[in-house]
């Protein structure tokens, strides 16, 4: 069992690795066009899981301060002892909590430490129950002319060529009602909700990401990222409900066709596009 559960970690890992690699290069144009001609700026990265990507974007000297919030205890811990030191700082908390604003508010205990130049969400708003009112929160912790920087996925614009049995639809359906997996097409509400919350200057960076024919290492990435943990989030929930008959018929759908996907995605004509919006926003008056 704990081999298993080592193995299960180390796919884990691998698999925020390739995601890393790719959400990099797809944020790039955007975090430097932020930090260009700056200095001293402060960040609140939310989701910031074992704190590697977060130490790999911020590590610029043109930030003084980091503040990573994860809900796991175990990945604050691992974040702490990896890159904790007088710039990074890893904790806990719960952004969907109705104290969540007081929480953050007594861990930056000076006023003075309460607002953020750039926060960032990749793939938070996708886990809460309501991501538009954790927008609104956040415009208190956003200084005068501050950005809120968003990474979201969209797979109603999610593509797949050739593929002739639909099977990206179909996986992607499956996704859909995966509890684990978040909502897939957050990307497309959230300009929306940014609207709605009063920010200003709302701009898309990114549509998608996407792989040619014969592009085989993005392809590799794309794969690694969008749908190499869905075997694992069926596994779990087969374990807590064993009888499910939803769940049994997406586990049959796995080894009938998760194969099969494999090949299509990494194949050497394929043309492959995963909807992932990148946007970003200022404070506005409302």
């Amino acid at each position: 069992m704990q081999s298993q559960l080592v193995f299960q970690e180390e796919k884990e890992r691998e698999r925020l690795r390739r995601q890393n690699l790719l959400l990099s290069q797809a944020e790039k144009p955007a975090l430097e066009h932020f930090f260009k001609g700056k200095s001293e700026l402060s960040v609140l990265d939310i989701g910031c899981n074992d704190g590697t990507r977060t130490f790999h974007r911020f590590s610029d000297d043109r930030i003084s301060r980091v503040i990573g919030l994860e809900y796991n205890q175990q990945l604050v811990e691992r974040a702490n002892s990896q890159f904790g030191n007088t710039k990074f700082s890893f904790y806990q908390m719960d952004v969907d909590r109705d104290s969540f604003s007081a929480d953050l508010q007594k861990l930056c205990a000076e006023p003075e430490d309460r607002e953020f130049d750039l926060i960032c969400l990749s793939f938070v708003l996708m886990h809460l129950y309501d991501g538009e009112k954790l927008l609104r929160t956040l415009k208190n912790f956003l200084k005068k002319g501050g950005v809120i920087f968003i990474t979201e996925s969209n797979d109603r614009i999610s593509t797949l060529a050739p593929d002739e049995k639909n099977l990206l639809g179909q996986f992607l359906d499956i996704l859909k009602e995966d509890k684990y997996a978040g909502k897939r097409e957050t990307g497309q509400a959230v300009p929306g909700w940014l609207t709605n919350c009063g920010y200003d200057y709302i701009h898309v960076w990114c549509k998608e990401i996407s792989a040619a024919k014969g592009e085989q290492q993005q392809k590799e990435d794309i794969f690694q990222t969008f749908f190499s943990y869905l075997p694992e989030d069926v596994e779990i929930l087969l374990a807590e409900e064993p009888d499910n008959r939803k769940y049994q018929d997406w586990q049959n759908w796995l080894k009938k066709n998760y194969e099969e996907l494999q090949q299509l995605i990494l194949s050497e004509e394929s043309e492959i596009t995963m909807g992932m919006q990148i946007l970003s926003c200022e404070k506005g008056s409302l």
